[in-house]
């Protein structure tokens, strides 16, 4: 099973997830950015647009789902989720917008669309933008109206095995139709993604528990919010139950969720950039930890970064004893 972040953030979040003989089961959670950005992402790790068996959405947030016009219209991709947030999808793709997380309105229309060359697989881009940055009177992105219906229901609080994955769905709390979370098994391995959530529920902890890997958001610091530039309505709606989680919280989780007989990997992600650093999320991690008197070699702790970021491949890490090793 291997795992790699494309990007992780307000600006856009989007992992890739594949296992299988070959990694021949391939699938995004979530897809935030642009089509350009995910496929030259995708590209650096040897894989194509095409290779994609679907797009698993958390929630029908900007940052979650801008390419999905995209990879639904030219690579006829399917979106899976549950049928609540693929409604919200359907009339974002209708109307040519999506709603941003802090609430605001933001255009699908922005989007590049990379068109594949069968003879030498290359891309070449029409933007909808001209270089002002301005709208053009002819956007790239083709009427939905004809757009196959490319969509796999997931109910929350419910499996579907896809390929060589299987993939359960979890309630999560945030302002959204249905938010979710997800664990993701595959030849042994669990990965558990929880980003987007004002608190942590018992089901959320259920499923965190079970993680080799664990990627959970440590969205802010909240004295560092508190005092930060954001007016006061955006700052409590990011402090209440259904906004994100601090890195109190996200430590919090981590500890009641901690497993004395196994090592296992975090990724601390869905940093803000304004009410946060890497610096200060892992250090809260790490304090939090060693006053629980936790033993920080079952746990590999790293940021997850705006960027192209980590790479968790468990056939390496089968073969990497030192990762395995616990001291006696």
């Amino acid at each position: 099973m291997r795992v790699v972040s494309l990007g992780s953030g307000s600006s856009g979040n989007a992992l890739l997830i594949e296992a299988g003989p070959r990694g021949r089961t391939k699938l995004l959670v979530d897809a935030g950015f642009s089509v350009r950005i995910i496929a030259e992402r995708l590209h650096k790790i040897g894989v194509h647009l095409t290779q994609l068996q679907g797009v698993l959405i958390t929630h029908e947030h900007s940052d979650h789902v801008l390419g999905l016009p995209t990879l639904m219209k030219r690579y006829h991709i399917p979106v899976i989720t549950n049928p609540s947030t693929y409604a919200v999808i359907e009339e974002g793709l209708a109307t040519g917008m999506w709603r941003s997380d802090s609430g605001k309105l933001v255009s699908s229309q922005k989007e590049t669309i990379p068109l594949i060359d069968p003879a030498n697989d290359a891309t070449a881009d029409i933007s909808t933008q001209d270089q002002d940055g301005a709208l053009s009177a002819e956007p790239a992105i083709v009427d939905v109206s004809s757009t196959p219906t490319l969509f796999l229901p997931l109910e929350v609080g419910a499996s579907r095995v896809i390929g060589d994955i299987t993939v359960t769905s979890f309630s999560i709390s945030h302002d959204a139709v249905a938010p979710c979370g997800y664990l993701l098994s595959a030849g042994g391995c669990r990965v558990c993604v929880v980003t987007d959530s004002g608190e942590v529920t018992p089901a959320m902890l259920d499923m965190m528990r079970l993680a080799d890997l664990l990627i959970l958001e440590s969205n802010h610091d909240r004295e560092r919010l508190l005092r930060g530039p954001y007016p006061y309505y955006l700052k409590m709606r990011i402090l209440s139950s259904t906004g994100h989680l601090s890195n109190d919280q996200a430590a919090e989780a981590v500890l009641r969720t901690w497993r004395g007989d196994s090592v296992r990997w975090l990724w601390l992600s869905h940093l803000s950039r304004t009410n946060n650093t890497p610096t200060l999320a892992l250090g809260h991690m790490r304090m939090r930890l060693k006053e629980a008197r936790a033993n920080l070699t079952q746990l590999h702790i790293s940021v997850s970064p705006p960027g192209m970021g980590h790479t968790w491949d468990s056939t390496q890490l089968w073969h990497t004893s030192s990762l395995w090793n616990m001291p006696g």
